[in-house]
This record gives structure tokens, C-alpha cells and sequence, in this order.
């Protein structure tokens, strides 16, 4: 098996060998494996998506202390190339953070766990055998082998040490008494839990696992087993949790005191309390089986493809909103032009009345005029006025539609312009008639000199 490992720890105290590679590599390495590690989180590693499929069969995702919604550089970019991984066609599996994170990048939501308090411990993990199978997982046949294993183990060591042997028998009779209980009210798995986030929703066409008390989503895949996420950690064994974390966290304030104490006693039972064994061998042959057929192949790359065609719908929405406020501006443009345009008409026809008419009509050509020119500035301003508000209004996915505001104020000052070459038309004809009034007082030879005022008056 040819494995991409991705750690998303940097913490010094996850240094080999309890890194997240060393984990894993304990866990599922064969001595015919090959792993590749990529330090995403502290040297922005990753696989490339073009050559992943040719490169590995499967994608392993780490835990980390960091939230899955942090905005971080590294954890934006590997969230983008998750969804590239699974329709280049590579498994991918998600433990802890890196089951929320491939949630949320593939359309699911992640946040703080709903009671607000930290989860360390074991936890009672209960399982859907059939959409378990469904996709390659086998848990009881491995609970089975587990314990199996477990009994020869054991077995080879009774006759050295009586009282261990004793030990071992009590341990025994509690892992049937368990194992009855789990063929009578269903299959549970107890795991190692540390989180103070879980996902909330699952990815579109995810088919929910498990669950427990403390997390609705404890496990789920995609059809087809193309992935698999789970936020328990099966590579972590309970005395590392405790020197690890549990000492921690006892005295940082993150646990209570009840909390700390039932997490004591949980972590310091050892291997024996926790079914962390059977999950790996499931989990093991989960890894190693092929992708099922092309069909499901397909379901799994459209669930992949969430995350692009939900950002794609964001963005038609902000489009969509942009376009409504421009069709509202450009509405709002059209009603003060056609009312500049009015008034400029009724200058018009004003003025081509006065060029025939008497000379006491030139000033009513000069009030239409002048009219018009403040009527034209008046909506100008009023529509500018209003534009800016419906902006203000709508704020950072309408900016585009502020274009609409330059191009109102140009079409306003070009009627404008329209209105004073109307004025100067205006004043022509005054003169025009200005002299022709003049003309016929030359010609009977009058001595006195008359002046036409703007009213057509004599002085």
C-alpha cells in the first residue's frame, strides 16, 4: 500500500517519535509499504493533486490542535485540495481534525463541541453494521479477531504469572459480558476520544456511521468508500493520551474536576479498555481493498464537488443582488433622464414658438429655458442622491452597481449642456427679432433712437 500521510501538528511536544507519521506508521505499516510524510501545517506540504492517483492509494489527514476553522494559509489550502484529491480518484481518510476538516470541505459544518466542555476519555462509539459494510467496514468480524488474538496473547502468558492470569480472566469475563451486550443492543466500539470541536452537518450524500453521547457524528463515509472520516483517535493509545494531553489539560482548566478524574480513570486502564485493535484492523482492510465501481466512483466525486458548486451558488447569489440594485439605479437613471428630456422638449418647442411669434414672447422662451436648466440640476441631484442611499445600503457585493451612478451624473450633464445650447439658441432669436422690430423705424426716417429692451419695450 502506497500511503500519503498528512500531519497537521506542529507542536513540539508531537515530535518522533509520537508524531502523526510515527502514529500512523505504527498503526497500519506493513514491511511492503511505502508512506510518504507531508508537513502541511509546518512546511506546506502537499500532494499534488495532478499526480496523486499515480503516486498513492490512500490519503491519510492527522489530527492537529488547530480548529478546522481557522483561517490559516495551510489549512485553506489543503481544504481546497481535498475534494481534488477524491475526484482524481485516491481514498481519503480523516481522523480528528481531519475528519472535520474533509467535512467542511466537503460541504458539512464544523464547530465547538454543543455542551461547550473538552472531551477526553473513552467513549462508547455505536455503530450502523449495515451502512458499515456497505462500504468495506467489518467491525465485528474485527471485534472477533481482536479478541481472538487477545485470548492466544494471554493464554502464552498464564503460566508465568498467576496473578496476571488472574487479572486476565476477570478482563475476559468483562469482554464477553460486552460482547453479549453488543450482539443484543448493538454493535459499540470503545475509543479514544480528544476534541473540543466536532462536526455538526454532515457533507451532502455523507452516510452516517456512528455516533455517541458526546457527538452526533462520530463516523461517516462517502458511497463507495471513497472516504472515510472518524473523529476518534484508534492510532493513539491511552497512556500516550495521558501523558500527552490528560496532564495537560488537568490543570490548564479545560477539564473540571469530575472530568479529570473520570479521564484518569478511563486512560490508565491500558490497552484492555478500549477496542482500539479491532477499529485498526478494520480500518486496515478498509485501506487496503480497491475503490468499489465507477458508479459509486461517480456518487463520490459529486459529493467531492459540493464545496465548488456551493461557492458557485454564494456567488450567484451576490450576483443576483448585485443585478436587482443596478435594474433599481438603472430604473432610477432612466425616470430623471426622461424628465431632463421633457423639460428640455418644452424648451424646445418654447423657443421655436418665439422664433415666429411676437416679440413679448421671448420672455416666456427665457423662463422655459431657465426652468428647465434648474429642473434638470434639481434631478440630477435628487437621483444622485438617491442612488448613493440605495449603495449605502447594500454595501460590499453590489459595489459594481456604483458604475451606474458616474454614467447617471454624465447623461445629466450632457442634457444639461443640451438646455444652454437651448439658451443660446434663445438669445439668436431675440436678436433676430430685436432687428427686425428695429428695421421699419430706420426706413420712415424717425430721428429718435430707440432701444429694445429684453421685454420688447421702447425706452
Amino acid at each position: 500500500m502506497r500511503a500519503a500521510i498528512l500531519c497537521c501538528e506542529d507542536s513540539p511536544k508531537w515530535s518522533p517519535p509520537t508524531s502523526t507519521n510515527d502514529l500512523w506508521r505504527n498503526a497500519l505499516l506493513r514491511p511492503e509499504d511505502a508512506f510518504t510524510l507531508f508537513r502541511c501545517c509546518a512546511a506546506n506540504e502537499f500532494p499534488d493533486p495532478a499526480t496523486v492517483r499515480e503516486q498513492f492509494d490512500v490519503v491519510i489527514i492527522g489530527g492537529s490542535h488547530y480548529s478546522a476553522y481557522e483561517q490559516l494559509p495551510w489549512i485553506s489550502r489543503l481544504q481546497q485540495l481535498l475534494p481534488q484529491y477524491l475526484a482524481a480518484g485516491v481514498r481519503v481518510v480523516g481522523c480528528c481534525f481531519g475528519h472535520q476538516l474533509l467535512s467542511q470541505a466537503l460541504g458539512g459544518r464544523v464547530g465547538k463541541n454543543p455542551s461547550g466542555r473538552f472531551v477526553l476519555g473513552v467513549e462508547r462509539i455505536r455503530l450502523d453494521e449495515a451502512a458499515a459494510r456497505a462500504v468495506g467496514l467489518d467491525f465485528r468480524l474485527a471485534l472477533e479477531q481482536a479478541a481472538q488474538e487477545w485470548r492466544q496473547q494471554e493464554g502464552a502468558q498464564q503460566g508465568q504469572l498467576e496473578a496476571k492470569a488472574e487479572e486476565s480472566t476477570a478482563d475476559e469475563q468483562e469482554r464477553r459480558r460486552e460482547q453479549q451486550q453488543q450482539q443484543e443492543s448493538g454493535l459499540e466500539l470503545r475509543l479514544l476520544e480528544s476534541h473540543g470541536d466536532q462536526v455538526l452537518e454532515l457533507p451532502p450524500g455523507a452516510q452516517l456511521l456512528a455516533w455517541s453521547d458526546n457527538a452526533r457524528h462520530e463516523m461517516w463515509a462517502l458511497p463507495g468508500g471513497a472516504a472515510l472520516a472518524f473523529q476518534f483517535h484508534p492510532e493513539m493509545s491511552p497512556g500516550l493520551a495521558y501523558d500527552k494531553i490528560w496532564s495537560a489539560l488537568s490543570c490548564n482548566g479545560r477539564l473540571d474536576g469530575a472530568e479529570v478524574a473520570t479521564a484518569a480513570e478511563q486512560l490508565q486502564r491500558g490497552p484492555a479498555g478500549v477496542d482500539s485493535a479491532a477499529f485498526l484492523r478494520a480500518l486496515d482492510a478498509f485501506v487496503r481493498s480497491p475503490l468499489l465501481s465507477p458508479a459509486a466512483a461517480e456518487t463520490a466525486g459529486t459529493a467531492a464537488a459540493a464545496a465548488a458548486e456551493s461557492a458557485v451558488a454564494s456567488a450567484a447569489a451576490g450576483l443576483h443582488a448585485a443585478a436587482g440594485v443596478r435594474a433599481a439605479l438603472e430604473e432610477r437613471r432612466a425616470d430623471a433622464a426622461e424628465v431632463v428630456r421633457g423639460h428640455a422638449r418644452a424648451a424646445a418647442a418654447a423657443g421655436l414658438a418665439a422664433s415666429t411669434a411676437a416679440p413679448e414672447l421671448l420672455t416666456s422662451l427665457n423662463n422655459e429655458a431657465a426652468a428647465a436648466y434648474g429642473k434638470a440640476a434639481d434631478a440630477a441631484e435628487a437621483a444622485a442622491a438617491g442612488t448613493r442611499v440605495a449603495a449605502a445600503t447594500q454595501q460590499q457585493p453590489l459595489q459594481a452597481a456604483l458604475a451606474s451612478l458616474t454614467s447617471l451624473e454624465q447623461q445629466l450633464d450632457r442634457l444639461a449642456a443640451v438646455v444652454g445650447a437651448l439658451e443660446v439658441e434663445a438669445e439668436a432669436v431675440e436678436a433676430e427679432v430685436a432687428a427686425a422690430a428695429a428695421e421699419p423705424q430706420q426706413q420712415q426716417g424717425q430721428s429718435q433712437v430707440g432701444t429694445v429692451s429684453v421685454e420688447g419695450a421702447p425706452a
